[in-house]
């Protein structure tokens, strides 16, 4: 074998053989090929883990920033609400119980008597006064017909309306439980309707102001009595005029 002279070889750099990182020609790996791997995987794993770090801490700084609306900007207005139910359903005060109180009186006083001869009665049912109008004195049985035996009372009555315009009035009527059959009152709502259409047009013909006034047929269903009875029958038969303060 020919060999280079000494000064020749010392002045040579060295060369270190490197091996590549592929499987060898004869289909072994490297000795190092293991730790190349885990170290890939453990970079995977780290970036992985501040992956889901960041993911769970971006809930908690979004919650301590304050939240913005758009009218967060806008001036607040200062408003003030007052809560009115129907005046009808409030309780009356101290001024309107004596107001009733009075009332009650003045119609006892026009009246004579807290009982009528005549069976016109008088009484008070919470803010209301109700003058009540047996039907033998306005009616005959089946009729809406005005009996002139009724004419002086009605006469007080619209007398009264006329001198307090703080009233409200109204006028309802009242029948039993016997069916009618008539072909003008095919039942008793139609009658008492009737009946007390009647008693209110001739309180405005002696003078009462319309506009104060109101009807209403109630028909059997607001009996005082049970109709059990022909005189119970003849109490529930009626005409009642409600007197009210008007609402302001």
């Amino acid at each position: 074998m020919h060999r280079l002279p000494e000064h020749q070889h010392r002045g040579l750099p060295f060369q270190k053989s490197v091996k590549p990182l592929r499987l060898l020609q004869n289909g072994t790996e490297p000795a190092n090929s293991n730790e190349i791997w885990l170290l890939t995987l453990s970079d995977l794993l780290m970036l992985l883990m501040i992956f889901f770090v960041f993911l769970l801490a971006a809930p908690l700084v979004q919650a301590d920033k304050p939240v913005s609306s758009p009218s967060a900007a806008l001036p607040v207005e200062r408003t003030t609400t007052v809560a009115a139910g129907p005046a009808v359903s409030r309780a009356p005060d101290l001024q309107d119980k004596q107001a009733v109180a009075k009332l009650e009186d003045d119609l006892h006083t026009l009246l004579g008597k807290r009982e009528d001869p005549q069976g016109v009665t008088v009484e008070r049912r919470s803010q209301f006064i109700v003058i009540t109008f047996p039907e033998q004195i306005l009616f005959d049985s089946g009729q809406a017909q005005m009996k002139t035996v009724a004419g002086p009372t009605l006469e007080k009555v619209a007398a009264f309306i006329i001198n307090h315009p703080e009233l409200s009035i109204e006028v309802q009527g009242h029948t039993d439980d016997q069916p009618i059959r008539s072909q003008r009152y095919p039942s008793n709502w139609e009658l008492s309707a009737d009946r007390a259409t009647s008693v209110a047009k001739t309180l405005v013909e002696l003078g009462a102001n319309p506009e104060q006034v109101a009807t209403k047929g109630f028909g059997e269903y607001h009996p005082i009595a049970p109709n059990v009875s022909d005189a119970d029958r003849l109490k529930n038969r009626r005409v009642e005029i409600q007197f009210s303060f008007l609402q302001s």
